[in-house]
């Protein structure tokens, strides 16, 4: 029962490598394809309806420069875009590993009992 159990969270944490991967790419896509110039329309963020700042704020608009070389402008918007960037692709290079080596070995037998 138990080894059951195991199995079903191993393989349910297995099925969100590759949601995940892609939703992360979705998201530099669409900050990459965004007008750096133009002004934002909508946030999602909190802060700012509260508070009128955030500590984010700037961070697509680096993102966008970026992925257009401008790597001054990146950093003037916010300095942890480029950082971000690195991090976002790691952890989609990590997500695309982990969702392959899952592929290959069977997981079933990789649950102690």
């Amino acid at each position: 029962m138990l080894k059951a159990a195991g199995r079903s969270v191993v393989s349910a944490k297995q099925s969100l490598y590759l949601p995940e991967a892609l939703a992360w790419i979705a998201a530099l896509l669409a900050m990459a394809l965004m007008d750096p110039d133009g002004a934002h329309l909508f946030s999602f963020c909190p802060f700012s309806y509260v508070l009128e700042w955030c500590p984010g704020c700037g961070l697509g608009h680096a993102i966008a420069w970026l992925f257009r070389g401008e790597i001054v402008a990146s950093w003037q918007a916010h300095p942890i875009g480029i950082p971000a960037v690195l991090l976002l692709v790691f952890r989609c290079g990590k997500l695309f590993y982990l969702q392959c080596q899952s592929k290959k070995a069977n997981c079933y037998y990789c649950v102690p009992d």
